[in-house]
């Protein structure tokens, strides 16, 4: 079982964190790189503005708003800039949106106090939080955006639980089971519409080069931004975080390639990227990979800008006179503005928008297959754990289906009678690239695997480097080294009804992307070399008689 992520600031190494709070108490004022946030007025009813302070219901709950602000401070000095700022402005808003809205109802005194707050409330919060109105489908807040919101209070209220003031008994284990399976997700742009962006980018850095782009400052910036993000595949915080040094000299092959250095807000994460360099520019369609020169651009364009206190951030701006690194509030914006400029037309005739997100599973099926398929190499690149890319940056696309190949052997003689001579065996060898000894393993079974057999399980495309025979069943289907004989066709199919039952505990989407080319590669590349009689005898036998290694889904973990 992989360890979480840890999303804690290291105390030995704490950098400052670029917030300002106001030392007098009854000024709570919490101040972000985003705005102020006033939580005085979480005293009065619905949170009202301060220009109708004087007429609005005071709620007597001063100690508490003073133990959240002080909750928030304490948590400045763990957690990240941008979670706490998330923490400030949603977190709190939701909790005492909650505590106004059972007022209201006249279901429920006043809560003044954090000691007042038990499990029943945490049940009630979550009722509210999945029936809460909201600009959806379904006129009510997400499963997803309801899981966030309860997870910024519940790391409000995990604070007073380390303090001992409430018991870690009032949050129920697992309230969103099975959420993942909800969100749609994002989808990868296809080519055609990857090409119309791209170009369009391209064009306006055309026109920024020329003296003639029709935007903001801004906008200049954040088509730098677009682009880079494109060609990197970095996410909207790495791109942001970038610094004017980020590009270095490749330590190998200075002469050709350079490396990109990116961090991430979310786990302090420091992810460097190879990728080739290029002197001279002669002409933007030319130069899409290089990345080096786009960054150079943006320095000079920032040159102005750039003061001692921040010179090293690459995107900087300056708003309402005050010059600091460019926000993803204001980058948002940016873009909306760029692409409703563009007006570009997607594949279903909608507006095509300018999506990071998009471009970042773009760039990742892309890498898979200039890779071969090779998910490590793509997590690698991507800065990303496989598991990770598997589940939220790869889809399984109309190409990758059509060119996906079994590389593997099937052999349809039977283990009885003197078929299996010295002339087959000879030619056995020769079209697996092996000796005949190890021939022959494989046909006494020394070599079986889960799904049949191995050519080489201790060499193979997929074997670990431990000495240790492999066991990564699922890639057998993928790799050149499987075998497989008439007489492992029970233990195939008894792993292809597991296979196919495990539709019904993981959800659709995530059993398309985890087993379904297995499936596919089964029916049409294996079963169709067997006689149909013999397979539908074996099918139908195992699955009402699996193989005992197949029964459970457990087996599965495994792989």
């Amino acid at each position: 079982m992989s360890s979480k992520k840890n999303f804690k600031v290291q105390t030995d190494n704490l950098i400052p964190v670029d917030f300002v709070k106001n030392n007098n108490s009854t000024d709570l004022v919490f101040i972000t790189n985003k705005g102020k946030v006033d939580f005085n007025r979480w005293n009065y009813l619905d949170r009202p503005k301060s220009d109708v302070l004087l007429l609005a219901t005071f709620m007597s709950r001063e100690q508490l708003v003073l133990d959240l602000f002080n909750a928030v401070n304490q948590l400045s000095h763990e957690l990240s800039k941008t979670t706490v700022e998330f923490l400030a402005s949603e977190g709190c808003k939701q909790l005492f949106q909650f505590f106004d809205h059972k007022y209201k109802q006249g279901k429920s005194a006043v809560i003044s106090s954090i000691n007042q707050i038990t499990r029943s409330t945490i049940d009630e919060i979550l009722t509210w939080l999945r029936n809460k109105p909201a600009k959806t489908e379904t006129g009510k807040l997400s499963t997803l955006g309801a899981r966030r919101h309860y997870t910024s209070i519940k790391t409000l209220l995990n604070y007073f639980v380390q303090q001992g003031r409430l018991s870690r008994e009032i949050f129920p284990y697992s309230p969103f089971v099975n959420v993942n399976r909800s969100g749609k997700g994002t989808e990868a742009y296809s080519k055609s519409e990857y090409s119309r962006l791209i170009r369009f980018l391209w064009s306006q850095i055309s026109s920024i080069r020329n003296n003639n782009f029709k935007g903001s400052y801004n906008q200049k910036l954040v088509t730098y931004a677009l682009l880079i993000a494109a060609k990197t595949g970095r996410n909207t915080s790495s791109i942001l975080n970038m610094q004017t040094d980020c590009i270095q000299p490749h330590p190998l092959v200075p002469d050709t390639h350079v490396l990109l250095t990116t961090y991430k807000n979310r786990g302090m994460n420091t992810s460097v990227q190879a990728m080739r360099n290029s002197y001279e520019l002669e002409d933007v369609y030319a130069a899409h990979k290089d990345v080096t020169v786009l960054i150079k651009e943006v320095c000079d364009l920032t040159a102005p800008l750039r003061k001692n206190e921040i010179k090293n951030d690459l995107f900087i701006t300056k708003s309402k006179k005050v010059i600091c690194r460019l926000s993803e509030v204001i980058f948002w914006k940016s873009v909306q503005a760029l692409y409703s400029k563009a007006g570009l037309i997607d594949d279903q005739g909608q507006e095509l928008k300018f999506q990071v997100k998009r471009m970042r599973k773009t760039f990742g099926n892309r890498i898979w297959q200039l890779t071969g398929g090779d998910p490590v190499k793509t997590a690698r690149i991507m800065g990303n754990t496989t598991p990770v890319l598997n589940t939220h940056y790869l889809d399984v696309t109309p190409e990758m289906e059509r060119n996906h190949k079994y590389l593997g052997h099937v052999i349809t003689q039977t283990l009885t009678g003197n078929k299996f001579d010295d002339q087959f065996k000879s030619s056995l060898s020769s079209a697996l690239e092996i000796d005949v000894d190890s021939v022959n393993k494989i046909l006494i079974g020394d070599f079986n695997t889960g799904v049949g057999r191995c050519s080489d399980p201790y060499t193979g495309r997929y074997s670990s480097s431990d000495d240790s025979a492999c066991t990564r069943f699922l890639a057998c289907f993928k790799c050149p080294n499987q075998v497989v004989l008439e007489s492992d066709l029970h233990r195939l199919f008894s792993f292809y009804w597991l296979l196919v039952k495990e539709r019904g505990f993981i959800g659709r989407r995530k059993w398309k992307k985890t087993y379904s080319w297995v499936i596919r590669v089964i029916e049409k590349e294996i079963e169709p070399i067997f006689c149909n009689d013999l397979v539908s005898e074996i099918k139908g036998r195992a699955k009402v008689q699996p193989h005992p290694m197949w029964v459970e889904r457990m087996s599965l973990i495994a792989i």
